[in-house]
């Protein structure tokens, strides 16, 4: 009689998740012309084979790291406060913890500079800004303003998020006053009492 022996599970989903938080750390330390399947196996604890085998070369882990770590950051961003009011849950998102650390806002701006070089990257932000991101800021004002116009709320969804990009860059500047934290407040709050008042 032969006995089917049930195999280990797999780890390759906490092992994907490791090499990518590696190549987070190594990004913010050393931005991404410098981050290299060496330096983030050794950050993550792991043979350089292993980042091999799961991402094939470096342009399939910094492909994977965008997709999906760098993606996070913004759907992070749109579930803050989920059961608050929309002024509240707007606010969180230019107070400190928006970002889960600087390491994350260092890896976004750089990623931002590299888009300028890379059509790739550039693309790749571009398709999250216009199929994940921005639709869905614009679903969350538009349930909380329903009487608003489809073009208001697209309208305000994109300044807010030239504002937030704006206030978290300079925050990175050294630009990071409390009193500048409560600016950007309020001018998050006049354009959603702009979309509120049509």
């Amino acid at each position: 009689m032969t006995v089917n022996k049930i195999g280990r599970p797999s780890k390759a989903p906490e092992r994907i998740a490791q090499i990518l938080r590696a190549a987070r750390s190594v990004v913010a330390v050393e931005g991404f012309a410098n981050t290299t399947l060496s330096r983030v196996a050794t950050a993550a604890g792991v043979q350089r084979t292993l980042v091999l085998h799961y991402f094939g070369n470096r342009d399939g882990l910094m492909q994977a790291f965008i997709a999906g770590a760098v993606a996070e950051y913004g759907d992070t961003l749109l579930r803050i406060g989920a059961d608050s009011p929309i002024e509240e849950r707007v606010a969180r998102m230019f107070e400190p913890g928006a970002y889960a650390s600087r390491d994350d806002l260092v890896v976004w701006c750089e990623l931002v500079a590299l888009a300028a070089r890379e059509p790739v990257v550039r693309q790749r932000l571009t398709d999250l800004w216009a199929e994940r991101w921005l639709p869905g800021l614009e679903q969350q004002l538009a349930a909380a303003y329903p009487a608003a116009a489809p073009e208001r709320v697209a309208a305000t969804a994109y300044a807010l998020a030239c504002l937030f990009e704006a206030h978290w860059a300079f925050h990175l500047q050294g630009v990071d006053q409390p009193e500048r934290t409560e600016q950007a407040k309020q001018g998050a709050h006049t354009l959603l009492a702009a979309l509120a008042a049509t």
